[in-house]
């Protein structure tokens, strides 16, 4: 195993890093690399090439012609422009790697979006910061979720958005996610457009593996390492909260979707709006109750002004709370399973704004517990319970608007959906991004560092949770397989979206959504989050809440 060693910059190898530094070292395609390990037996990453005396002091030069070597055996003449780093992008075994720093696995190739890129999508007359893009999203995590939510307007769009220098004529192709995701990855991808970036810079023969140290996470301050990844963090924050709330996601997206590429809708009045305050247009659609906060996905938005949207961010109107309690009397569930309890405690408290911003926070709270506690169930491989709970049934189904469904009341647009059995190719696709994108910004919340929230827990709550652990250990052999199917695939870089597709193929959710195992477990989860309710509840006038708000 690789061991570390005090560099002169005092960075800590990950150890993610220091296994892949292993890991590299042994593969065949770097064998006969000079100068491999130090004398106390660790690697030598690293060889600058102004080294001026030691033992090693000609490494860089020796390295250099390894690689010059290596060019001529996989075919690649040195006479090219940028060969070093062409060797290097195609020796790779696995085109994955982390970062030293932080350990952020990232591809090598040219999949995440530029600056130019995220400016061309703002810049889209129905786009309104949605999807909360950064230079870290990944290109086919954009294109399934821009797709998702704009529809035939996305797919209308992409052509213009993905245009550049190395990729002149886009093809004139299907309206079909698969058909699109497969020729970015095979065709866009492979050609290094300039809208798109590399997750590492190739750097031979400096570093064993011909790339930098540091990821496209943490390359702008190497020496603090997480000024993007925090910057990042929001957007993964909200892809744990969306992708862990009950309610159906497709048709929430479609209808998001539907208002933010209508001009006519977006041009109507902000719902904040007064006959002596006229808020500027166009408006955007905005979750009534916030999905940050616990609420579900419902096909129901108020229009609210850019300003207005952003100032809201994850907390409630007071006018949100009563047009929420209206909508459960008619007996329309509003939250998801963890934000019943503390919203069933708490919602006739609030009388006024203050006591809406209060309750926002104590959801708020309330949430992160609850992420927390599915993050137990991933670090115990319980991931086929995890998956009974994203709802990924909901993407069997193609969903329509009905005509002249949509109803346009005090602001708030909502509209009826019919649905039939979809026939659409890219089902799985949905649930393959659904699956990764959940999991892995479950981890990425929850490793969060620094994160200003309550922590709670009781020695009732941890009494249910290990009940809950050796109930779900009765789930039998095959369950069992399952999750050691699972992680093997979420662990293995190696592993393409095909493998998942073929777990999700041979895989019966429906059986799943009714397993009595799984229903007692969430049972108990919901009778944890109501015993924390009642914690967060009881503090309902503790300053953390109570305090000055803007």
């Amino acid at each position: 195993m690789a061991t570390k060693r005090i560099k002169k910059s005092n960075i800590e190898a990950s150890e993610k890093f220091l296994q892949y530094e292993e890991e590299i070292a042994s593969h065949p395609a770097y064998a006969g690399m000079p100068d491999l390990r130090h004398d106390d037996g660790s690697i030598q990453w690293e060889a600058p090439s102004n080294r001026g005396s030691g033992k090693f002091q000609f490494t860089h030069d020796k390295r250099y012609k390894w690689w010059m070597n290596k060019a001529t055996e996989i075919g690649i003449s040195t006479e090219e422009n940028q060969w070093i780093s062409k060797v290097a992008k195609q020796i790779h075994p696995t085109k994955q790697r982390p970062c030293k720093i932080c350990g952020r696995v990232m591809d090598i190739r040219y999949c995440y979006l530029s600056s130019n890129f995220i400016k061309r999508v703002n810049k889209l007359p129905f786009y309104n910061n949605e999807l909360n893009l950064n230079e870290l999203t990944h290109i086919l995590d954009f294109v399934s979720s821009f797709i998702n939510i704009f529809g035939e307007a996305g797919y209308t769009s992409l052509p213009k958005l993905l245009s550049c220098s190395q990729v002149k004529n886009i093809p004139s192709l299907p309206h079909d996610l698969t058909i699109w995701i497969s020729w970015i990855k095979n065709e866009y991808i492979p050609k290094e457009p300039s809208m798109l970036g590399p997750g590492a810079m190739a750097n031979p023969p400096d570093r064993l593996d011909g790339f930098h140290t540091y990821n496209r996470c943490c390359r702008p301050v190497a020496d603090k390492g997480r000024s993007k990844e925090n910057l990042a963090s929001y957007s993964s924050d909200r892809r744990a909260f969306e992708n862990w709330s009950d309610g159906n996601w497709i048709i929430a997206n479609k209808l998001m979707g539907f208002i933010n590429s209508n001009s006519d809708i977006k041009n109507l009045h902000c719902a904040n709006t007064s006959e002596d305050n006229i808020h500027p247009r166009p408006c955007n659609a905005d979750h009534i109750g916030p999905i940050s906060l616990g609420f579900c996905h419902r096909p129901e938005f108020q229009l609210l002004c850019t300003s207005c949207n952003s100032a809201k961010n994850n907390r409630m109107y007071y006018s949100d709370v009563k047009h929420l309690i209206s909508i459960e009397s008619q007996g329309i569930p509003v939250t998801t399973w963890y934000a019943t309890p503390i919203w069933q405690e708490c919602k006739y408290r609030v009388n006024d704004k203050e006591s809406a911003l209060r309750l926002s926070r104590i959801m708020r709270d309330n949430r992160n517990i609850a992420m927390n506690l599915l993050f137990k169930f991933a670090e115990q491989n319980e991931f086929m319970f995890l998956l009974s709970l994203l709802n990924l049934h909901y993407a069997d189904y193609e969903y329509f608007i009905d005509s002249n469904s949509v109803i346009i009341d005090k602001h708030i647009v909502s509209a009826s959906f019919s649905k039939v059995p979809s026939t659409l190719r890219y089902v799985n696709t949905q649930k393959i991004r659904k699956i990764r994108v959940a999991f892995s910004s479950l981890y990425e919340y929850v490793s969060k560092d620094n994160r200003n929230s309550f922590n709670f827990t009781s020695t009732e709550i941890e009494r249910i949770l290990a009940d809950t652990f050796d109930l779900l250990s009765t789930a039998g052999d095959e369950i069992k397989n399952k999750n050691e199917e699972l992680l093997s695939i979420f662990t293995n870089n190696d592993t393409s979206d095909y493998e998942l597709e073929q777990f999700i193929t041979n895989l019966n959710y429906q059986e799943l959504l009714h397993n009595q195992v799984f229903k007692q477990a969430k049972d108990n989860l919901v009778l944890i989050m109501q015993i924390t309710a009642a914690k967060l509840s009881s503090m309902w006038n503790d300053p953390r809440y109570s305090r000055e708000y803007e």
